[in-house]
């Protein structure tokens, strides 16, 4: 009967029990080559890179996979829910402003990386009530390079499930149904360093002028932009919203009216609900001249203040 040794050369193979196998003369050589190649694989499985720590997994992803093949309904509850439990930011309720608004900053689709969100959606209606055709919400897992994105998202086959979608082609998508693509970063979703955080806002309470500053202040609520003093609202901003003064208040009943220039476009606002940005240490008060605001933390809610 053959014996498992069978397969290997004959200077290899053992003689019948009992017997020594004999010592030909290349056998020392062998020997040694044999001890030379175990002792380089037990070189290279030590100090590979596969034995190194792990690199610990992105948080926008390690949460995002945690549901992978489970009921979670709409992409973008989903995402909003991967988000808090990852990084402990709140999305807001627009489908553009409610990231920059908890805190992200936009990155070039080209740049977009592991835990970056993507969010196919129309600029020019992106408030909450959105609806219509082509508007997704995904994770990125892998930027291809090319363009493509290795991702993760909710709803995909219009089932609520969370799924892989490989090499997603958000520009093509988008193109689809004629809308636009951003992608945003939250600080612990990968290169927070790229993103310098922002200075403390210190604001007063105080009279408005043209050139300042302000900010909206109704916490959890959001603050109606009118037309004219008392007119048609427009829009509502959220609590924190940056506004730049462009005139000087008027009173109109009972209430005094401040003109301001925002991220919905120009009005109105009760100057009550509204606080003003103190200049920097050391620099000129903004009545000094105009400014032209950054409207980094913006969105639209619901609920309103006159």
């Amino acid at each position: 009967m053959p014996k498992a040794c069978d397969s290997l050369p004959e200077a290899l193979r053992g003689t019948e029990a009992g017997e020594s196998m004999p010592m030909y003369q290349h056998r020392p050589a062998l020997a040694a080559i044999l001890v030379a190649i175990v002792a380089a694989l037990t070189a290279f499985v030590a100090f590979s890179p596969a034995s190194a720590a792990p690199t610990p997994a992105n948080p926008v992803v390690e949460r995002a996979m945690r549901d992978l093949g489970t009921y979670q309904g709409e992409c973008w509850q989903w995402m909003k829910k991967v988000i808090h439990d990852a990084t402990g930011s709140q999305v807001g309720f627009d489908y553009r402003f409610g990231y920059l608004d908890s805190g992200a900053i936009e990155v070039p689709l080209s740049e977009a990386g592991p835990g970056d969100i993507i969010q196919i959606a129309d600029d020019s209606w992106s408030s909450a009530d959105a609806d219509y055709s082509g508007l997704h919400t995904a994770i990125v897992l892998t930027n291809n390079g090319d363009g493509t994105f290795d991702a993760i998202d909710s709803n995909q086959n219009w089932d609520g499930v969370v799924n892989l979608r490989p090499n997603y082609d958000p520009v093509a998508r988008a193109a689809q149904s004629g809308l636009d693509v951003h992608a945003y970063r939250f600080s612990s979703s990968g290169a927070a360093a790229l993103a310098r955080p922002a200075p403390p806002v210190v604001t007063i309470a105080g009279p408005l002028h043209a050139g300042d500053n302000a900010r909206v202040n109704t916490p959890g609520d959001c603050l109606r932009l009118r037309a004219t003093p008392s007119g048609t609202i427009t829009h509502c901003l959220g609590h924190n919203t940056q506004v730049s003064v462009t005139g000087e208040p008027i009173a109109t009943d009972s209430t005094l009216w401040v003109p301001v220039s925002t991220p919905a476009g120009s009005g109105w606002m009760a100057a009550e609900y509204l606080l003003k940005e103190a200049p920097p240490s050391g620099a000129n008060p903004s009545s000094a001249g105009p400014v032209t605001p950054v409207f980094r933390y913006r969105a639209f809610v619901a609920v309103a203040f006159d």
